[in-house]
């Protein structure tokens, strides 16, 4: 998954974790069930889909893996040198109990060397559950402490992070992960879409915010997009404008079915499309002329093929495994709340 889109996912997890967190000042739910609440609807809404892709990965392992290093031969990463000898092996150990727990507990991204041990593209959704796991301390803590401080340990941390545990082919003081899989490197970006949101909670709520108010939110959310690359800077003022409702426009054109329904299946295209590109680029290497052409007519062929495959492939991975289970647990959440009233 591509740096920009991760960090601005976790930007806008950050900002809906904030805006739709079921608070202690719910009449219905207790603090506890609150909580409870909370952790059953998104276990429902986000690991039913991801265990059964790892499920599918599983039983055609061998055949990916084969496809992979074919994949890497031909087009080896840029950190390779060119190297007749360059023969990948990859290598995912399904088989270990370690390696199921962690999967299964979507833990895998807080250990070294376990963040990229399957053909999917999970080590973001293993940060996205740690946010989660700290998401009702974190909101004590913006409660409790200034939030300007917050912001400066986050960033500080975020900076820090490669240093200590490594990023990408450096190895860390401490440790190696080989993706930005531990919540330490991108705790700020989650804090930056936290902001936004309690800005427009505000907002909403009527309050009338002063020049000093509005500059001490300006500030906070500055720190917190610091350590980030320039590219995810500039689309996090995007995000704002956008979030805010400045640029009606872009509002309007974001409302419009086809790309409010890629929305809705967006969680599926991010979990399968590798599942489908691999097989489809390994197809185009072995039959076609693909290998001759340039690197941008082969992107192009790659995403005229690809795209509709995986939009048609998650439309029915959404309706299939993602609707029902997420229906599934809107009814234990009713019984949370049938059982407090």
């Amino acid at each position: 998954m591509h740096p920009l889109a991760v960090d601005l996912f976790m930007v806008l997890s950050g900002f809906l974790m904030v805006l739709t967190w079921k608070t202690s000042d719910n009449a219905d739910l207790s603090p506890a069930k609150s909580g409870l609440s909370f952790y059953i609807g998104r276990f429902f809404r986000i690991a039913p889909l991801y265990y059964f892709l790892l499920i599918l990965s599983a039983l055609m392992l061998t055949q990916f893996a084969a496809m992979h290093d074919v994949i890497l031969k031909t087009f080896p990463p840029p950190w390779i040198s060119v190297d007749a000898d360059y023969s990948p092996q990859t290598v995912w150990p399904f088989t270990s109990f370690e390696w199921l727990v962690l999967h299964v507990t979507f833990m895998f991204g807080a250990v070294p060397g376990m963040e990229a041990t399957t053909p999917l593209p999970d080590w973001s959704l293993s940060l996205e559950m740690q946010f989660y796991l700290v998401f009702p301390i974190l909101l004590v803590l913006f409660r409790k402490l200034p939030w300007l401080l917050l912001a400066i340990f986050a960033s500080v941390i975020a900076f820090f992070a490669p240093r200590l545990f490594g990023n990408y082919l450096d190895a860390g003081i401490f440790s190696h992960f080989g993706q930005p899989s531990l919540l330490a490197y991108r705790l700020n970006a989650f804090f930056a879409g936290m902001i936004v949101a309690y800005w427009l909670k505000e907002r909403d709520a009527g309050i009338v915010l002063s020049l000093n108010r509005k500059l001490y939110y300006g500030l906070v959310a500055a720190v917190c997009i610091m350590p980030l690359t320039k590219l995810v800077i500039l689309a996090y003022f995007l995000f704002i404008l956008l979030a805010t409702g400045k640029w009606q426009f872009l509002n309007r054109l974001f409302s419009i079915r086809p790309l409010r329904y890629l929305g809705e299946i967006s969680y599926s295209i991010y979990l399968c499309h590798v599942l489908i590109l691999t097989p489809i680029v390994y197809w185009l290497i072995n039959t076609t002329p693909f290998v001759s052409y340039s690197s941008t007519s082969r992107f192009l062929i790659a995403v005229m093929i690809i795209s509709p495959l995986v939009i048609a492939t998650s439309s029915v991975l959404y309706k299939l495994i993602e609707k029902p289970p997420v229906k599934l647990g809107r009814f234990f959440i009713q019984k949370l709340y049938s059982r407090s009233i």
